[in-house]
């Protein structure tokens, strides 16, 4: 065989490999909204207005929208890390696997909202209306929810290692299976909770009100909460 062929034939092949390989490991890209999604928040960005419209995984992270009026909106899977939402109105939205950590969300209305497996990780929710929210298997970590008020909130399963609810209202929440170990939960009403196997290792209960019809193990007085 002729060598100067033979090598033709062998870089070819090596050509072709190459192509191959380099489209079958494209790189994957950031996500990309639809057309329905993109108008939604151009409007969004525009009037800080999108009641009950469709921002599933939306890149909103570090958007200002204060005061935004986001009622019954689809917001699952977006990322709203760092965002600023004080004030906003999501009662009834979707954010469901939503990403909120680090996000200033002090006096915001979640009231009724879908919080399945959100990331809210070192937000601020001072002050919260989270009334009937479902935040089952949510990442609370060092979560600040101070004065928030959670009655009758599902926070089953959730992890709310060193989270903040000092004179928080959680009046007939479901904590069961949840992790508050070293949690501030100072003054917290607890009237009618579920903290069946409620993981409380070293949390600070001081006066907080459990009276007899709140379902816990054991004894809660060693964590300085009263009947």
């Amino acid at each position: 065989m002729n060598i100067k062929a033979w090598f033709r034939q062998i870089s070819t092949i090596s050509l072709i490999i190459i192509v191959s390989l380099t489209i079958f490991t494209a790189p994957s890209y950031a996500f990309v909204p639809s057309d329905k999604v993109q108008i939604n928040l151009d409007h969004l960005k525009q009037t800080n207005e999108c009641n009950q419209c469709d921002l599933s995984g939306a890149d909103l992270s570090g958007a200002d929208l204060y005061g935004s009026a986001l009622l019954g909106a689809n917001l699952s899977g977006a990322d709203l890390s760092e965002a600023i939402l004080t004030d906003a109105k999501l009662e009834r939205a979707d954010l469901s696997g939503a990403n909120l950590s680090n996000a200033l969300l002090m006096g915001i209305t979640l009231s009724s909202a879908n919080l399945t497996n959100a990331n809210l990780s070192k937000a601020d929710l001072y002050n919260a209306l989270m009334d009937n929210t479902t935040l089952s298997g949510a990442e609370l970590t060092e979560a600040e929810l101070t004065s928030a008020i959670l009655s009758e909130t599902d926070l089953s399963n959730a992890d709310a290692k060193n989270v903040n609810l000092d004179r928080a209202i959680l009046n007939k929440a479901n904590l069961s299976g949840a992790n508050f170990s070293h949690a501030k939960m100072r003054n917290t009403r607890l009237a009618q909770a579920n903290l069946q196997d409620t993981k409380l290792f070293e949390a600070d209960l001081y006066r907080a009100v459990m009276p007899d019809t709140t379902i816990y193990n054991g004894d809660v007085s060693k964590f300085g909460a009263y009947q």
